[in-house]
C-alpha cells in the first residue's frame, strides 16, 4: 500500500486584523513577519501539482491546514487542497487549526469543513475517528488543545489510547499531530510538546500501530521501530515550506509491505524533486 503523508501546511492567508481576538493577534503578527516568507504561494501550488501525478492509495494530512484558526482560513484550505481531496483523504486537525476557543464549540471550523474526509467518530467523549481506505484502517486523533496562552501543548486522553488499542487485531496507521518521539537534536520545549506523551506510548504498547504519522516540528524524518515506540514513526512538516539550516522539509510517501520503502520529496528549483529520507533508529532520540 502506498500512503502519501503531508502536514502542517499553514495556507496563507490575508486577515483583518479587526477580525482577529486575543493570541490570534500576537499569531498572525508572528506570521506575517517571521513566517510568511517561507511558505510562497509557488510552492504550495507545485506540491499540489506533484500529488496530482503521484500514484497512491491513501493520503494522510496531519494538521496545521491554517495559522490563527481564522473562518476565512479554513475555506481558503479548503479551496488549495480541492483537487486532491477524494475518498483515498484522511486528515486530522493540528494546533494551529484549534488555535482559538471560538474554532472550537458545538460546530467546530475544522469539521465543518472537512467533516468529508475526516471518518467517523467512535468515541461520544473525545476525538476519536476511524476511515478504511484500500481496506487499511486509518485512526485519528486530536491532540490539541485550544489555550489563550501562546503556547502548542497537547494532550491525548487515557480512554482514547485504551479503545485505540482495541479497535483491531490488524495492522494499523494512527494519525496525530504531535511527536511522539523526537530526534536528540530536535527535543521540544515543554510548551511545544505533548504533555504525556510517554504515558501515550506506554498504552500503545498493548497493540501498537504499524505506522504513527505527524507534523507539528517543522523538519523532516523517519525514526524505525525499537523497543520503546515498536513502530514506525513519520514526520512530514513542514510539506510547503522552504528548507533552511534548521528546517528539513518535505513530505513522504510511504510504500507498505514485506520491506517498507520511505520516499521523500524536497522542494527545489521551482518544483518537487526525491531524495534520501532521513532516517533514525529509537535510540539516536527521545521519547
Amino acid at each position: 500500500m502506498k500512503i502519501l503523508h503531508i502536514s502542517d501546511l499553514h495556507f496563507p492567508k490575508k486577515l483583518s486584523l479587526f477580525s482577529l481576538r486575543g493570541k490570534a493577534i500576537v499569531g498572525y503578527l508572528n506570521y506575517h513577519v517571521r513566517r510568511r516568507s517561507k511558505h510562497p504561494v509557488v510552492l504550495i501550488a507545485a506540491m499540489v501539482d506533484t500529488i496530482k501525478s503521484l500514484e497512491y492509495d491513501a493520503l494522510v494530512i496531519s494538521g496545521d491546514l491554517t495559522n490563527v484558526s481564522h473562518p476565512s482560513e479554513f475555506q481558503n484550505a479548503k479551496d488549495i487542497l480541492k483537487p486532491i481531496l477524494t475518498d483515498k483523504t484522511f486528515l486530522i486537525p493540528g494546533n494551529h487549526d484549534r488555535y482559538q476557543k471560538r474554532a472550537m464549540g458545538p460546530n467546530p471550523l475544522f469539521e465543518k469543513a472537512f467533516a468529508e474526509w475526516m471518518g467517523e467518530s467512535i468515541c461520544p467523549n473525545h476525538y476519536l475517528r476511524t476511515k478504511r481506505i484500500a481496506g487499511k484502517l486509518f485512526v485519528g486523533w486530536d491532540s490539541n488543545l485550544a489555550i489563550p496562552r501562546i503556547t502548542a501543548n497537547g494532550y491525548v486522553a487515557k480512554e482514547v489510547v485504551e479503545k485505540t488499542v482495541k479497535l483491531s487485531e490488524e495492522p494499523y496507521v494512527l494519525v496525530g499531530h504531535h511527536p511522539l518521539w523526537n530526534p536528540k537534536t530536535e527535543v521540544e520545549s515543554a510548551s511545544h510538546r505533548m504533555s504525556n506523551r510517554k504515558e501515550v506510548v506506554d498504552g500503545l504498547q498493548i497493540n501498537p500501530p504499524e505506522l504513527y504519522l505527524h507534523g507539528h516540528t517543522h523538519t523532516n524524518w523517519v525514526k524505525l521501530p525499537g523497543k520503546e515506540t515498536p513502530f514506525t514513526i513519520v514526520n512530514s512538516a513542514s510539506s510547503t515550506r522552504l528548507s533552511d539550516s534548521k528546517h528539513e522539509c518535505g513530505f513522504h510517501l510511504i510504500e507498505l509491505g514485506k520491506q517498507t520503502h520511505y520516499r521523500r520529496f524536497i522542494y527545489s528549483d521551482t518544483k518537487f524533486t526525491e531524495t534520501n529520507p532521513i532516517l533514525y533508529e529509537e535510540t539516536e532520540g527521545v521519547v
